[in-house]
């Protein structure tokens, strides 16, 4: 039996079985379902929901799943039938953390949302703060001496990955696991994009913060202090910082589909 303080799930989904589906899911894992017909519906409501689920068919007239335009801070499943590589990147880079093919079985499903929930709750609430930077892990967002930098959801966990990991070179089959949640395989073009981004965004090659991002050809990339003195050291502790290292952005569990797609431990 529900409780009046249990969380709510924003379910997005077109198509009645689906609505039903994932509200069993739901129900079982001890959440409730808000459910909407499409991005647009939820776009327009106030209401706050912890996570979201998204629900996706190739038979419908859009190729991709459709995220809202607003998903900070909640963890955003997508099930879907299609396991083409494009549809999952595109899902994944536009700010989902799980893809989950839809024709697995109710059993499987049924971890598998609670596994992502799970993650997601057990998220600490605290702030990464690393002069002039300021990291809010619970709004995904990062700001320069108190004002906002706009970084895409993926450019953040990318840059958020950086900076936890900083003064360590980090390769690029790392990057694409723990921050794309694809294949060390796949073609590393979309991190040197992020990187580019990333450093003009936050002026990782200027005296001005500090900090600078170099490119190591061919490996990966490393985030070094370069401000000519001895980086802040009360500063940049993590508020309430648990024992458990520091490793993705949303501390994401790992992504799956029929192909394979997975992300190992960082």
């Amino acid at each position: 039996m529900e409780s009046s303080n249990t969380e709510s799930v924003a379910v997005i989904a077109d198509q009645g079985s689906d609505k039903k589906l994932i509200t069993r899911l739901l129900q079982n894992a001890g959440y409730s379902a808000g459910l909407f017909d499409s991005k647009d519906a939820y776009n327009t409501v106030s209401e706050k929901h912890s996570a979201m689920v998204v629900c996706h068919r190739r038979s419908t007239a859009t190729p991709q799943p459709g995220l809202p335009a607003c998903i900070s801070g909640q963890r955003v499943v997508v099930f879907s039938d299609c396991t083409a590589e494009q549809t999952i990147v595109q899902a994944l880079e536009n700010g989902a953390h799980h893809f989950f093919d839809l024709r697995e079985s109710p059993d499987v499903l049924q971890v598998r949302l609670e596994a992502a929930l799970r993650q997601h709750a057990l998220r600490p609430k605290r702030i990464l703060d690393v002069a002039p930077f300021k990291f809010n892990l619970e709004r995904r967002n990062v700001s320069k001496d108190g004002k906002l930098i706009n970084l895409s959801p993926k450019e953040y966990e990318f840059a958020y990955y950086l900076f936890a990991n900083r003064h360590r070179v980090v390769v690029n089959s790392e990057l694409m696991t723990s921050v794309w949640s694809l294949p060390s395989s796949m073609d590393a073009r979309r991190i040197d994009t992020a990187a580019c981004r990333v450093r003009k965004k936050m002026q990782l090659s200027e005296s001005s913060t500090g900090w600078c991002l170099r490119r190591i050809r061919r490996v990966g990339y490393e985030l070094l202090w370069r401000g000519g003195a001895e980086e802040v050291g009360a500063a940049e502790q993590v508020e309430k910082r648990s024992s458990t290292p520091v490793a993705t952005p949303m501390s994401m569990p790992l992504a799956h589909t029929n192909s394979g797609i997975i992300r190992k431990a960082v």
